[in-house]
């Protein structure tokens, strides 16, 4: 009786995870709109590592139109930074000495810099209310002051997408698995420890 009790609550699981990726990537689409759809993403799954889920299409609706423009400014902002790393790593590759070192070591550090707000800012968009500077600023402050549950969360998600590209094979897989379930697993794996990182700040919001 307990092994059916778990394993229809894991395949109750299972069914919403594919059912919030199936929503993440629909909602990813237009690109534009990808930064609503993480955050979107996260306000669900932090609620369901926290045991306070709800319905799942509408709390995921509801946080895709609530976090819409806030989301979508900043994750613009991302792209738009992002093409800039990009065209310096170019520039830097062709200096030659000391000068390419020291140019490859700031590049390293923007790159380090940028990777944390990328990760971090949709899921602090999720769970927090505040302005785009300071929702921005707070994406790298706060995994920064929380870092043994930062780490954690930056290595499963670069071995996540390593393992997709390490060759053919394993991008033709990745493919599929991205589909269906990839990015809510890892968002659940992540959203425990995003859970720990904001609870201090949380419990001082309530206070």
């Amino acid at each position: 009786m307990l092994l059916d009790h778990i394993a229809i609550r894991a395949l109750s699981r299972l069914f919403d995870l594919i059912l919030l990726n199936v929503l993440w990537v629909l909602f990813s689409l237009p690109v534009v709109t990808a930064g609503a759809s993480a955050a979107a993403l996260y306000s669900v799954m932090l609620k369901i590592v926290a045991n306070e889920e709800g319905y799942i299409v509408r709390g995921f609706w509801e946080a895709f139109k609530s976090n819409f423009k806030q989301s979508t400014v900043i994750w613009l902002s991302l792209l738009v930074a992002g093409a800039a790393l990009g065209a310096d790593f170019v520039i830097v590759s062709g200096f030659a000495g000391a000068p390419a070192r020291v140019g490859m070591a700031l590049l390293g550090a923007a790159v380090f810099l940028y990777l944390t707000e990328l990760i971090f800012v949709f899921p602090l968009i999720a769970r927090f209310e505040n302005t785009t500077l300071e929702m921005m600023k707070n994406a790298v402050v706060i995994p920064l002051a929380r870092l043994k549950f930062m780490v954690p969360v930056i290595l499963l998600t670069a071995a996540s997408l390593i393992l997709t590209f390490l060759n053919q094979v394993t991008i033709m897989a990745g493919a599929v698995i991205w589909s269906v379930i990839g990015g809510a697993l890892l968002a659940f794996a992540n959203s425990f420890l995003i859970r720990e990182m904001f609870k201090p700040f949380v419990e001082a919001g309530e206070e």
